[in-house]
């Protein structure tokens, strides 16, 4: 990687970083009196929202190529999309890099758990190689499973958004049923398949003690 290039990368990872502090603040400022909670899904409901948005974009094109990888990537060259795929990469790092950030100030709470600094962390070294590697697009399909990221954190931010059927079908049909279709699709890249399989395994553990959460307090509800 050229220094010029690296160090347009780093201007724009900074720019999102900021971008996301100002985001976290004004929100603060909007609403003074969110709980400790509220506050550990502020970023994370603008970063899933936003990474989904871009999934069904990156997906459209490649179901448009007829799931042909080459094509895929002609396509995005054609629209100017791959340089585009590079900024979404650097802004979803500055998410993962701002939530760790204020997470440790201002709800450390919640990020001592699997799905905060260590999956972060991970995540932003996930970031660094599909960018590194290239592969990066492929790797930005895999984004249709933050819609049930969403849909959890607007469900802890507001209790009246909450609805489990819709969280547990859509994380079960974006990050197991779909991440297994993509996880075969990409079986020849060595690095996809390694982090798609590792990936799965975590989405299969998230949803075994979901599930097991959830038929109890159904089980409780009922009696």
């Amino acid at each position: 990687m050229e220094i010029s290039t690296f160090l347009a990368y780093l201007i724009i990872l900074i720019f999102f970083c900021l971008e996301f502090l100002l985001h976290y603040r004004l929100v603060n400022i909007i609403k003074p009196k969110m709980t400790i909670k509220q506050k550990s899904n502020v970023l994370s409901i603008k970063s899933s929202l936003s990474m989904f948005l871009i999934g069904l974009y990156f997906n459209y094109h490649y179901f448009t190529s007829k799931f042909n990888e080459s094509h895929f990537f002609n396509i995005l060259e054609e629209k100017n999309s791959l340089n585009f795929g590079k900024i979404i990469i650097l802004y979803f790092t500055a998410y993962l890099i701002m939530d760790i950030y204020i997470g440790h100030k201002e709800y450390n709470i919640y990020m001592k758990t699997i799905s905060g600094n260590f999956h972060h962390a991970v995540y932003s070294i996930v970031n660094i190689l599909s960018l590194y590697i290239g592969v990066y697009p492929l790797y930005l399909l895999h984004m249709l499973s933050e819609l049930p990221t969403f849909l959890l954190n607007i469900g802890q931010f507001d209790e009246n958004l909450r609805d489990d059927y819709l969280f547990g079908g859509t994380f079960f049909m974006t990050r197991i049923v779909y991440h297994i279709i993509l996880t075969w699709l990409f079986r020849k890249h060595t690095l996809m398949l390694s982090l798609s399989l590792a990936a799965l395994g975590l989405h299969c553990y998230w949803f075994f003690n979901w599930s097991k959460k959830y038929l109890y307090k159904h089980k409780i509800n009922k009696n």
